[in-house]
């Protein structure tokens, strides 16, 4: 009889415990969840840009720009930079509407963006210049939509008014990418 209660009585300690500290999410532990982060980005945004060898005198940030890449944790969820839907095609180039992308709750994703027959001014549209080794990639999916493959494309296989995931950097408000993937 004494063990049960001893048994008891340390499971209530137990359990106590665990609620005083919360599961590690004190302020002393979000604090430093944030020093970690805020100096790998810092980091990260000190680093040159990959194909660039420290060489970043032609280079402007695009702090003040009207666009901006994606959050890092929706980049990551999404592997892009930017996400768009193709409005407008130039011989080289293309001009894109935002589309909008949001992690929900539950951990899904939330997309947005304008109907394909709003007529949207051009300042709300994004030029997309390629670089000289962009690639270009077709995003297919099996019949149920739950994985899909990358098949190599180009420049020629994009229309308009269709959903591309963009990697690269804004540069004076133009996108400037290094991978195109689209379905």
């Amino acid at each position: 009889m004494k063990l049960k209660k001893a048994m008891i009585l340390l499971g209530t300690v137990c359990i106590l415990h665990t609620m005083v500290t919360g599961c590690g999410s004190s302020p002393v532990a979000k604090t430093e969840e944030n020093q970690t982060y805020e100096a790998l980005s810092e980091e990260l945004n000190d680093a040159p840009p990959k194909g660039i060898d420290g060489n970043t005198d032609g280079l402007q940030e695009n702090t003040a720009g009207k666009w901006q890449i994606l959050e890092p944790d929706v980049a990551a969820v999404v592997d892009a930079d930017f996400l768009g839907k193709i409005w407008k095609l130039e011989e080289d180039s293309f001009f894109i509407a935002e589309k909008k992308v949001k992690i929900l709750d539950d951990g899904s994703l939330s997309y947005s963006s304008p109907s394909s027959n709003a007529d949207l001014p051009d300042s709300q549209l994004i030029h997309v210049i390629l670089e000289d080794d962009t690639r270009f990639y077709s995003k297919t999916t099996d019949g149920n939509g739950e994985s899909y493959e990358d098949k190599e494309a180009e420049f020629q296989d994009l229309k308009v008014h269709m959903s591309v995931e963009m990697k690269g950097s804004f540069k004076n408000d133009e996108f400037y990418a290094t991978e195109i993937r689209f379905f």
